[in-house]
């Protein structure tokens, strides 16, 4: 027996060495056709800030860079419920570039970075548009519609305190209630923040050229206004929204109101936080609850809790096919109104 599968082996072996199995493409490709594409999310009450950039060719190296491409010329028009509210003013501005550095000396390069800003202030239930071109692309436009504000309440126990060896630990059980419009088709996103905080990052291991033969260190200081903090849930549709149990908290789950349309629910959720003597504003603050738009809520659920645990490199895992409600190029414009409810 052993020596018939040796000699079916032998002979397969000998069967494949005479093939060949180079494989051959003969498949005539699209000629690239450059686009635009509009990126950014309309929060109500505030102003309004979007990004315009052109599409890359993916046919070509894409250069290594933390950018995308700002066309020359680019014009925008802001809308409201079909009534012009004037041009959007493109404001320049250049970002470093810790990827890669043309010399060590010379620092980081740098990508455009520039932003569409108008100081028009967005009203939750409204609806814009923007109609953006440039020259040697086709217009672009997208519409969205601004969601009401939530309707939420937050109930908070006393805070308990446990010494842990250089720091405090402060846990918290709150209870959020949302109260839903009749109609299906809300959606929400619940985050218990924390804040104002300021802090230094270091971001390690940088590469300073492109094959990375020398790294660095770059130390930086940051600001936050409000900061998430990590949340524990035993809510069976906060559990099925995030589609994971967090043994260690999570800090942004999205769910739809399917389960309690029109009605009064309340989520359970207990913080835990972790601070020093010097870092007492830590604790937490307030709760949003967050009412998003359709794409906005599409391109969450996929972009923050589509993708497979550890398929970073697998080869056979399906391209994510983000939404898009631009006309005429890419992109997402999206929406957001948050209602935050103090916690005593």
């Amino acid at each position: 027996m052993r020596l018939f599968l040796a000699l079916l082996a032998a002979l397969l072996a000998g069967a494949v060495a005479g093939c060949d199995f180079t494989p051959t493409l003969d498949i005539p490709l699209p000629e690239f056709e450059p686009a635009l594409t509009i990126n950014g999310v309309l929060a109500a009450d505030s102003t309004v800030e979007l990004r315009v950039t052109t599409t890359a060719d993916p046919y070509r190296r894409a250069p290594v860079r933390g950018g995308f491409g700002v066309p020359e010329g680019v014009t925008a028009e802001l809308f409201r419920d079909g009534s012009s509210l004037g041009p959007l003013r493109y404001e320049t501005a250049r970002c470093p570039d810790y990827s890669v550095a043309a010399h060590p000396t010379e620092g980081p390069q740098t990508y455009a970075c520039g932003a569409l800003r108008s100081d028009v202030v967005v009203e939750p239930g409204a609806t814009y548009t923007v109609r953006a071109s440039a020259p040697g692309h086709p217009p672009a436009e997208a519409t969205v519609t601004v969601p009401d504000r939530p309707d939420a309440t937050v109930e908070a126990d006393a805070p308990t305190e446990q010494d842990v060896p250089g720091y405090m630990r402060v846990d918290r059980d709150l209870r959020v209630t949302v109260r839903d419009p009749a109609g299906p088709g809300q959606r929400y996103a619940l985050l218990a923040v924390s804040g104002p905080f300021s802090g230094t990052h270091t971001d390690r291991g940088l590469c300073v050229d492109p094959m990375c033969t020398e790294t660095r260190d770059t130390t930086y200081t940051v600001h936050y206004d409000r900061r998430p903090t990590t949340y524990t849930t035993a809510d069976p549709i906060l559990l099925a929204a995030a589609r994971t149990i967090p043994s260690n908290g999570t800090t942004f789950i999205t769910f739809p109101d399917e389960g309690f349309d029109g009605e009064r629910r309340t989520f359970p959720i207990q913080t835990r936080v972790f601070y020093s003597d010097e870092a007492r504003d830590r604790e937490v603050a307030a709760v949003w609850v967050v009412a998003l738009d359709a794409d906005t809520f599409g391109a969450y659920q996929i972009a923050w809790f589509g993708y497979p645990a550890g398929d970073d490199f697998n080869p056979f895992q399906e391209p994510i096919d983000l939404p898009s409600n631009v006309t005429g190029g890419y992109g997402v414009l999206g929406a957001v109104t948050i209602a935050e409810v103090p916690v005593e």
